[in-house]
């Protein structure tokens, strides 16, 4: 078994590699330079893997030794012109509007943006030259970190109390590996997405101990983790998952998932773990509600977001509607109404109707609905296997989540579309 095993690892293209080590390094955060007081910059691992893999693409490319990816979305690369355009334009128009360019608007947005290219055209290239396997390659690395990361810190916590290190590998509220506990919602989401329909060729490809685990350590997640949009997007996630053989399911997921429900439950009454979830604003602002439900208390993160949406909308009125106000308005138009800078725009749609505009937000919103409409004709339409039918409900889910966070700058949704867009070498063959 080791031996086949160690032949399997050991027979991996270098695209299917390249699939594994981003499947781990897209839910990594790092942390550079910190020294005493400075806390350290922190950075996707990707992002540093990035430019290595890019060159080494651009080199395969210019040697002949691989093929520019081909898609199935039509006219993909005209798409991603015109986002890049909408993006050029919003910059221009911010430093008219401002008469400065902040590094926020340059470095954020406006490069961060490419780096999400870089990674959807990454994507599309490794798979493009593999095979249409290798997506389960992909799929199997992404689930087992998830699990794994959230089964450890399950694990941790019960050990705790009886050592003076931290074992938790996320801490409260639940953040992963990803340093932003919506950020992990989101890992959290795109693998239970996989974990029912991301099978290829009608072979469930995370191995069935792994399931057991992912449905045990979600209670867990879901207590200690304390995200409001995720909580919603899985209620509609349950809805999805019982919708195809929801006895069979239910048979195999329930049974874990009442076990997790019972360590959830008792591991509340652990004194340190107690302290640790009570002292969030989230649960007090919970425990204030049940005390007096007719009085719904105030939460700072809300109130937070209602002044984000009312000067945001502010400043899209005083500016050309379709055009917008440009990349990096918002935060001195905030300062100069309220004399500091209380929060960024925390939903994808507003700050691109506010920045980009009406035509930016409609160019951004038809690629999006485009790339979806591909995936549903590939996973339901044609049944060309699980991933694209995971896509496709893992999109109409990020959607919803945007709408009360900011995730266009998702780095692993780039690039699942990137391997989920393009042609496979099997297709090209048929094609040929």
């Amino acid at each position: 078994m080791v031996k086949t095993l160690f032949y399997k690892v050991y027979s991996f293209s270098l695209y299917e590699w390249l699939m594994i080590v981003f499947a781990f390094a897209l839910q990594v955060q790092v942390t550079l330079f910190a020294q005493g007081d400075y806390l350290g910059l922190r950075v996707g691992l990707g992002d540093l893997l990035l430019p290595f893999a890019g060159a080494f693409v651009i080199i395969s490319l210019a040697l002949k030794k691989s093929s520019f990816p081909k898609f199935y979305l039509p006219h993909t690369l005209w798409w991603l012109g015109a986002l890049s355009l909408v993006m050029s334009v919003a910059l221009i128009n911010g430093y008219i509007t401002t008469g400065s360019l902040s590094s926020w608007a340059l470095i954020n947005k406006y490069i961060g943006f490419y780096l999400l290219l870089s990674y959807f055209m990454l994507g599309a290239w490794a798979v493009h030259n593999s095979s249409y396997q290798s997506l389960a390659l992909f799929v199997k690395a992404f689930v087992t970190l998830f699990i794994v990361t959230t089964a450890l810190s399950v694990f941790g916590i019960y050990l705790q109390a009886f050592l003076p290190i931290s074992l938790w590998l996320p801490n409260y509220p639940w953040d992963g590996l990803m340093a932003n506990r919506n950020a992990f919602m989101v890992i959290a989401v795109l693998s239970f997405c996989f974990l029912i329909w991301g099978h290829v060729d009608g072979k469930i490809q995370v191995a069935r101990c792994l399931r057991a685990v992912s449905w045990l350590v979600l209670p867990m997640f879901f207590v200690y983790n304390d995200s409001r949009t995720g909580w919603i997007a899985f209620g509609v996630f349950s809805v999805l998952f019982l919708l195809k053989s929801p006895l069979w399911r239910l048979k195999f997921a329930l049974p874990f998932l009442c076990l997790g429900i019972g360590i959830a439950y008792f591991s509340y009454y652990l004194p340190n773990i107690h302290s640790t979830v009570m002292s969030s604003d989230q649960a007090q602002y919970f425990m204030r509600f049940v005390d007096n439900p007719t009085q719904t208390p105030e939460y700072g993160g809300d109130r937070q977001r209602f002044i984000a949406v009312d000067d945001a909308l502010e400043l899209y009125q005083k500016h050309d509607a379709m055009i917008g106000a440009g990349l990096g308005a918002y935060k001195p138009f905030q300062i100069e109404k309220r004399g500091e800078y209380i929060n960024v725009m925390d939903f994808t749609g507003l700050w691109l109707l506010v920045e980009t505009g009406a035509v930016g937000l409609f160019v951004f919103a038809s690629f999006f609905i485009a790339c979806s409409w591909c995936l549903y004709r590939k996973g339901f339409v044609e049944d060309n296997g699980g991933y694209y039918r995971a896509m496709f409900v893992f999109l109409l889910l990020f959607a919803g989540m945007s709408v009360l966070h900011e995730l266009m700058y998702t780095r692993v949704l780039w690039f699942a579309m990137g391997l989920a867009l393009a042609r496979t070498v099997r297709d090209e063959w048929r094609i040929g």
